[in-house]
């Protein structure tokens, strides 16, 4: 063979490993966890047709309660909430509706809803059916199996892609996890068939006195039982993933700890930022890729403690090598990098979103996006700094800015020294300056300022400390650079209960921010003192911008209670290039302390109902703005 031929057999041989090489790698998507941010215990995903649905354990969507939890994705990282799977409640429960598993069975064209509920006396597992993945599901009309205890929970139905068979696997409650087979229909039990239990709990080192939420995966002749223990909640959480193999879906199964002789099968547990991961499932996306979804409690990497323990829903890539499982960790973030920014505001402009807030002490930074999920910064003109107290009016105290585009020019107007001024640039990242340093006129101390146009006219609401902080409206002049001071009208003082729960002798109503809607005017503001667990954000409408406002009735919009945060409030309304309505706010730092106050986003939706036109939340997902760290990718066998 001549050196041309061996040259070309080489290269050939070359390419084809590389291209196998390829072929082989997964496909990742990286995902910013968690996916879900709001007590989402349990999750079960599907893939239908390229659409990812998550179901979960009951909880309250949009502050009503939901037996099953749905939520919806194209790409894994942005989900909705999109309501109740299971809205009637089945006639022999009324609590407790845990641990939902969903499949679409091709041979009865159903999707399948396997779940647990209180019956009155312990546990029963329910099945239910649905036209379509997001239900609405409708219970058989009696339970399956029932027992005394939490015995009869965690259903995990199963069709065996060998023999075509449908098993079923259960338990919890220290007694061993169990498989039985169904009937084809999955009404009951297949006749002449009895349990048969496949994983005992109490053979380990830890993490298996209780053992649950039993999941199981088929791939290259192994099945393959994802199982949890041994204390999924609350204050002494303790809980992890474990795995065994077996050949057979009903066993005998080979524990991980067995295999590799360190008796600890432990697939998944905790790290600094994730307490208790567990009760899983395994779905593939349209490459192929298999991931594993689960729930945790988030930790406070300041404490290095949780601020709750709401068990919120993560995802991870997992690759099967050498015959077990490994996991990969695609994260892109973590919450050490939560932005810190009071009195947040951000404005839009030429494909570029501006987050501005109260928090540097001489002046004002700014960070920017280009999709609300990526943020870089400081990145103002003067180190990091969009607006500096050498360029403007004040010395200390730099709150509550607010930004706007006015003839080609942008404004900054914000309080210094408890007084309100206001500045120009040429970009939205400044230098914000004054040709003369001062402040607006007013004869008392004013904070918390929004410049509102309407008509061509310029309205500017703030806050005047005065016999509590108090939310008024004036015209300000063309030249935007002096308040019509004849033309100062009170719009919102706080005297509703909500809004002052502590009775405090100087009631707080502030931030005030608008919005037009048809020929409406909604008034966003916050109550209490900003210390305040339950400082919380209400509106007021008018069918004019100087009023006479309104409360809404079913204030407060924002609240602890609705998003599970303390603090929140505080921010001000924009509109994404999408259409879509956010409010951008600020949160307590954590339940035990206030500062630095953490920012975030909810998305806000107008509801037309029969007599009004509402403004309310989209969910009850509030999503705290993050600057990014270099994905890591990583194999955690490794």
């Amino acid at each position: 063979m001549n050196m041309i031929n061996r040259l070309f057999l080489f290269l050939l041989f070359l390419s084809t490993y590389f291209l196998s090489v390829a072929q082989k790698a997964p496909i990742i998507t990286p995902i910013k966890n968690p996916i879900i941010n709001k007590d989402f215990p349990d999750p079960t995903v599907i893939n239908v047709d390229g659409i990812f649905y998550a179901y979960a354990t009951n909880s309250t969507i949009n502050g009503k309660p939901a037996h099953i939890q749905v939520a919806r994705s194209e790409n894994l990282q942005d989900w909705t909430l999109i309501g109740d799977a299971l809205p009637e409640q089945p006639v022999w429960a009324d609590h407790d509706f845990w641990a939902p598993h969903v499949l679409y069975d091709s041979d009865i064209k159903q999707y399948v809803l396997f779940y647990s509920g209180e019956s009155g006396h312990g546990k029963c597992l329910g099945i239910a059916y649905a036209d379509a993945p997001q239900g609405p599901f409708r219970d058989s009309g009696a339970p399956l199996v029932c027992g005394e205890g939490f015995v009869n929970i965690d259903p995990m139905a199963f069709i065996d892609p060998q023999s075509k068979k449908k098993y079923l696997y259960w338990g919890s409650d220290h007694q061993p996890i169990k498989v039985q087979e169904m009937k084809d229909d999955w009404s009951g039990f297949k006749p002449n068939t009895t349990p048969i239990p496949v994983m005992e709990a109490g053979q380990e080192k830890e993490y298996d006195r209780l053992i649950e939420g039993a999941w199981v995966d088929y791939h290259q002749g192994y099945y393959y039982l994802y199982y949890s223990g041994d204390n999924c909640c609350g204050p002494n959480a303790s809980y992890a993933v474990l795995v065994a193999r077996s050949k057979q879906p009903t066993g005998p199964f080979e524990r991980l700890g067995t295999a590799n002789r360190s008796n600890r099968s432990v697939f998944l547990e905790k790290d600094s930022l994730w307490l208790a991961p567990g009760h899983n499932s395994i779905f593939r996306d349209d490459h192929g890729q298999a991931y594993i979804a689960y729930h945790a409690i988030p930790v406070n990497p300041t404490t290095g403690k949780p601020d709750h323990y709401g068990r919120v829903a993560l995802i991870q890539p997992i690759r099967y090598q050498n015959g077990w499982p490994t996991l990969l960790s695609s994260q892109t973030t973590t919450p050490t990098d939560t932005i810190t920014l009071a009195d947040p505001t951000i404005f839009y402009d030429k494909g570029t979103y501006y987050l501005y807030g109260t928090g540097a002490p001489d002046g004002f930074i700014v960070y920017t996006s280009t999709d609300l999920k990526t943020w870089h910064g400081p990145s103002g003109a003067n180190d990091g700094y969009a607006l500096h107290k050498k360029d403007s009016f004040g010395s200390s105290g730099f709150w509550a800015p607010q930004l706007f585009k006015h003839h080609k020019q942008y404004y900054m107007i914000y309080t210094a020294n408890e007084q309100l001024a206001i500045a120009t640039s040429t970009s939205p990242l400044g230098p914000f300056k004054q040709s003369t340093k001062r402040a607006l006129n007013g004869n008392t101390k004013q904070i918390d300022p929004f410049v509102f146009f309407d008509k061509g006219k310029p309205y500017l609401y703030f806050v005047r400390l005065t016999d509590g902080n108090r939310i008024f409206v004036a015209e300000l002049n063309a030249t935007l650079d002096s308040i019509k001071e004849s033309t100062i009208t009170p719009c919102i003082a706080a005297t509703e209960a909500w809004e002052n729960t502590e009775n405090a002798p100087w009631p707080v109503a502030e931030g005030p921010t608008v919005i037009k809607k048809d020929n409406m005017y909604y008034l966003l503001y916050s109550a209490n003192d900003f210390r305040n667990p339950a400082y919380a954000i209400g509106y007021a409408t008018a069918d004019h911008p100087l009023g006479p406002w309104k409360k809404y009735t079913e204030n407060p919009i924002i609240n602890k209670d609705i998003l599970g945060h303390n603090g929140t409030g505080h921010g001000d309304i924009f509109k994404a290039k999408d259409g879509q309505i956010y409010y951008v706010l600020h949160t307590h730092n954590s339940n035990q302390k206030v500062a630095p106050r953490k920012t975030a986003l909810v998305k806000l939706q107008f509801e037309k109902r029969k007599n009004e036109t509402v403004l309310k939340l989209l969910t009850n997902e509030l999503e705290f703005i993050i600057q990014p760290i270099s994905m890591i990718v990583r194999d955690a066998s490794q």
